[in-house]
């Protein structure tokens, strides 16, 4: 299994491992050290199964990531490989989050319209394994939507900057969607609706952001917001 991207690994949206196309069944504890080796990258034995097992003690935890090991020889031969007292993926291993955190990273005058946002677009196809509650995993669920919102907002500012008011609009709404509190994305919304000439749309999203803010947090929405709003007589 030398060639690059027989196995392939899906992290986002839901988990899923193929073999050349075809879906392989993989245990729960077999699908956590995959996940772990997939985000964290080369780990020792002992912190791997300290972090898939908390809750045991050490030697039943090193039992168990022996087992789990041993059944992904069988099911998955060449996915995850010794070094030493460490294990990792093999590098011939494709993982979708590794191309998801290429991107983000990547200045975002370089994305491509048609593929990358495209992308981006489909919020729901980029969550990090939905309905984990592992520890590890809610900490990585939370720095992905980070960065996540950070480069889809970023992109928003630039595609509105460059005249493309209808792609900076659906970029920012679906910023807006990750994050409903996230001042930034409403202004860039705002901004984008009075772009297109959408006076009443951009009235109704400050509205709606105002009664959300209202509600969640008991709050008003700052100056800058309610100054994108100053030509329609106000806020």
């Amino acid at each position: 299994m030398g060639e690059r991207g027989t196995i392939a690994l899906r992290l986002l949206g839901s988990w899923d491992a193929t073999v050349r196309g075809a879906r392989v069944p993989t245990g729960s504890r077999q699908q956590r050290l995959l996940a772990a080796l997939a985000i964290h990258g080369p780990r020792s034995r002992a912190y791997l199964a300290g972090l898939l097992w908390p809750e045991v003690p050490e030697d039943h935890a090193l039992g168990s990531l022996r087992a789990a090991v041993f059944t992904l020889s069988r099911r998955l031969p060449g996915a995850v490989v010794c070094q030493g007292g460490s294990l990792a993926l093999a590098e011939t291993v494709d993982v979708d989050l590794h191309h998801l955190l290429e991107l983000v990273r990547r200045p975002v005058a370089s994305w491509s319209a048609a593929r990358d946002d495209a992308w981006v677009l489909d919020r729901p196809g980029v969550q990090l394994l939905p309905g984990w509650y592992d520890d590890w995993v809610l900490a990585e669920q939370a720095r992905l939507q980070e960065l996540y919102v950070n480069a889809v907002e970023e992109r928003a500012e630039f595609c509105l900057a460059h005249g493309d008011v209808h792609r900076a609009l659906a970029l920012a709404r679906t910023v807006q969607d990750a994050a409903p509190l996230r001042e930034s994305a409403v202004c860039l919304l705002i901004r984008a609706h009075r772009g297109l000439g959408n006076e009443t749309e951009a009235r109704r999203t400050f509205e709606g952001f105002r009664a959300l803010v209202a509600r969640e947090l008991g709050e008003q929405p700052s100056d800058r917001v309610r100054g994108l709003l100053q030509p329609l007589h106000g806020a």
